[in-house]
C-alpha cells in the first residue's frame, strides 16, 4: 500500500539546518553514551539558537466544533492564520507552524515578541467587529525564550514547552503570559515595567511565577477554551 505507510522518521521534508540535526542525531546514536554528553556541548552553538516563542491558543475550540462542526471552525481559523505572517512581520516575527488551532511563532527577542502579540491581538479585534458571533476568534498567548533547537518547520526545547503549557492551560482568552525566562529578558525595561504577577505554578520540582503582560484589547476576557 502507498502513501503514508513505511518509516518517515521525525522530519520527512528536512531542509538544511533540519540534515544537519538528523546528520548529528545519527553520529551520536552510534558514540558510546558516555561520550554523549561531552558531543552534545560541542554541537550545541551550531545546533541551538537564542529565540523567543509565542505559542496562542484558541478560545473554546472543542466546543466550537462540537456546535459548527470542524469545517467551519477551520473555515474561521484558516483567516487568520493566513494574515498571521504578515501581522508579525514588522515585529520580525516568524510563523513555524500551524498546528490544530494553535499558531507556533518565533522571534529574535522577548520585545519584539511582545509586540507580536499585540499586533494579533489588535487583528483579532478588527477582524472581530464585522464578523458575526460564530465567525470570532480569541487567543490566549504563552511566551517563553531561550536556546532552542530551530528548525525550518519546528522549534524544539524547554521554553517551547513552557510556553505551550502556560498558554494553553493558564491564560485567558486576550491575555499574554510570560515564562520566568522570558520576563527577566525584560527587566529593566518599559515593557518589564507593564508586567504583573499572575501565579506560581510547579513544574517539575520547580516553582516557576509566571507573569502576565496586560493587552489593550484583551482586557474585556470571556470565552474559555476547552
Amino acid at each position: 500500500m502507498a502513501g503514508r505507510s513505511g518509516p518517515r522518521g521525525l522530519f520527512p521534508h528536512a531542509g538544511a539546518r533540519t540534515r544537519s540535526l538528523l546528520r548529528f542525531l545519527k553520529k551520536r546514536e552510534g558514540a558510546p553514551p558516555p561520550r554523549r554528553p561531552e558531543m552534545d556541548c560541542r554541537n550545541f552553538p551550531d545546533l541551538f539558537h537564542r529565540r523567543a516563542v509565542v505559542f496562542t491558543d484558541t478560545a473554546d475550540f472543542t466546543v466550537r466544533t462540537l456546535r459548527h462542526g470542524i469545517l467551519h471552525f477551520l473555515m474561521v481559523f484558516d483567516r487568520v492564520a493566513r494574515q498571521a505572517a504578515e501581522t508579525v512581520g514588522p515585529a520580525r516575527g516568524e510563523v513555524v507552524k500551524v498546528e490544530a488551532d494553535s499558531l507556533l511563532l518565533t522571534f529574535p527577542d522577548v520585545r519584539r515578541a511582545c509586540q507580536g502579540v499585540e499586533r494579533i491581538e489588535a487583528l483579532l479585534t478588527r477582524l472581530n467587529r464585522r464578523l458575526p458571533e460564530n465567525e470570532r476568534l480569541r487567543f490566549a498567548y504563552g511566551i517563553g525564550y531561550g536556546d532552542v533547537l530551530d528548525l525550518e518547520d519546528d522549534v524544539f526545547g524547554l521554553e517551547v514547552n513552557l510556553a505551550s503549557k502556560v498558554g494553553e492551560d493558564l491564560a485567558e482568552p486576550g491575555e499574554a503570559l510570560l515564562t520566568p525566562a522570558a520576563a527577566e529578558a525584560l527587566a529593566g525595561t518599559a515593557l518589564g515595567g507593564r508586567l504583573r504577577d499572575h501565579a506560581t505554578v510547579d513544574f517539575a520540582d520547580r516553582a516557576l511565577t509566571i507573569l502576565r503582560l496586560p493587552l489593550g484589547a484583551g482586557r474585556a476576557r470571556g470565552g474559555r477554551r476547552s
